[in-house]
């Protein structure tokens, strides 16, 4: 049986990475691996808190989990698709640059 603090730690870099990638890459693809991650982090500490518990709340939380980042990996991956069909670029940075300077005025 792994002990409580393995698993945590674990978690913990997994989490530490994920964020990690998401504030030093300005691609929108890493940044959504970035978040995967994140949520790999999240699962494996609701895993490990429900193996030191001996009850399956930590599986049921994951399984939960996995479909509303599947869900969202999708509706991400869509948006993605759209913004480089528009914009033909993939950065953050440059999307934010693409911003409309005609507020307050009608079309």
């Amino acid at each position: 049986m792994i002990p409580l603090t393995h698993s945590l730690i674990i978690a913990a870099l997994l989490f530490t990475l994920g964020l990690l990638i998401i504030l030093l890459r300005r691609e929108l693809l890493f940044i959504l691996m970035g978040l995967e991650v994140m949520f790999n982090g999240a699962a494996l500490t609701a895993i490990a808190a429900g193996q030191y518990w001996n009850n399956a709340d930590g599986q049921v939380l994951t399984i939960f989990l996995m479909v509303v980042t599947a869900a969202e990996l999708a509706v991400a991956l869509i948006l993605v698709w759209l913004a480089y069909e528009h914009f033909k670029v993939t950065q953050v940075d440059m999307l934010t640059q693409l911003k409309d300077d005609t507020q307050g005025e009608p079309p």
